[in-house]
């Protein structure tokens, strides 16, 4: 997987390049701003309503794009932290803000916020470069069914999407329900939910207490996947393709929508 750990948290690839791009934005503003030009104002108030502004733009572009999935659960629009931007409806978003101060006659704020936007772009591009997209394979290995049989993991020639999760973990329970219900909508693709070193009967109650299904539910005991998967976290959701190619990797709590649009990449 391309994702990494920093103390408490764990970011995948495009979370990561997301923060740490608009931080030096931020920072670059005030420093473009600052340069050269002591009576120019702080950019520090614009700088943020500009991030603010390509954050619900671009998520708003995604929602708009993906209204199916957001018209039957709409409150899901809201949960930012579940990932699922359009980066172009944020750029339009955030060029209307700009054009707007421009047009007030803040003419001077113009060359330091194109100086920043310049440094996040090519942060953003950096540290997703660094951080490739792994390349591996479903690991042809079995795990437990919650009565004991081995299942074998690999081999089954069609699309797999394996989430990582335990039942301690906050945002694996918030997604289980959406998850659960997408395996019985997507028929074509196999979901396998795959329970990090709990026994049997955790898992059991918490799926009786959730009035969760069985299908698909399984045991890693000895928490395995995890270091054949290079997982830094949970949940952590990963598709196959029909090679059992790996396609994609999320780490952290998914939406409806995004994983529904990675499992149509593995099909193509």
């Amino acid at each position: 997987m391309n994702a990494v750990s920093i103390g408490p948290f764990a970011f995948d690839a495009s979370r990561l390049a997301a923060v740490g791009s608009i931080l030096l934005f931020l920072i670059a503003a005030e420093l473009a701003a600052g340069y050269g030009r002591r009576k120019q104002r702080s950019l520090g108030p614009l700088a943020g309503r500009l991030v603010v502004t390509w954050i619900l733009g671009a998520r708003s572009g995604f929602v708009l794009s993906n209204l199916d999935d957001f018209s039957a659960f709409p409150l899901d629009a809201f949960k930012l932290w579940q990932g699922g931007f359009s980066a172009w409806a944020g750029w339009l978003a955030a060029g209307a803000v700009l054009l707007r101060t421009m047009l007030r006659g803040r003419n001077e704020s113009l060359r330091p916020i194109l100086i920043a936007a310049a440094v996040a772009i090519v942060a953003h591009q950096a540290i997703t470069a660094a951080l490739p997209p792994r390349q591996m394979h479903l690991p042809s290995m079995e795990l437990l069914s919650l009565d004991g049989t081995p299942v074998q993991l690999a081999g089954e020639g069609q699309v797999t999407v394996l989430n990582l999760w335990a039942t301690w973990c906050p945002p694996c329970r918030r997604e289980m329900p959406m998850m659960t219900e997408l395996s019985a909508e997507v028929p074509e693709a196999r979901f396998i939910f795959a329970n990090q070193g709990e026994s049997a009967d955790q898992i059991s109650a918490f799926l009786a207490a959730e009035n969760l299904p069985l299908a698909g539910m399984l045991r890693d005991p000895q928490e395995h996947l995890m270091g054949r998967l290079r997982a830094v976290g949970l949940p952590s959701t990963l598709i196959f393709d029909e090679q059992d190619q790996l396609v994609a990797a999320h780490t952290g709590e998914i939406s409806r929508s995004a994983l529904r649009s990675l499992i149509e990449t593995a099909k193509e």
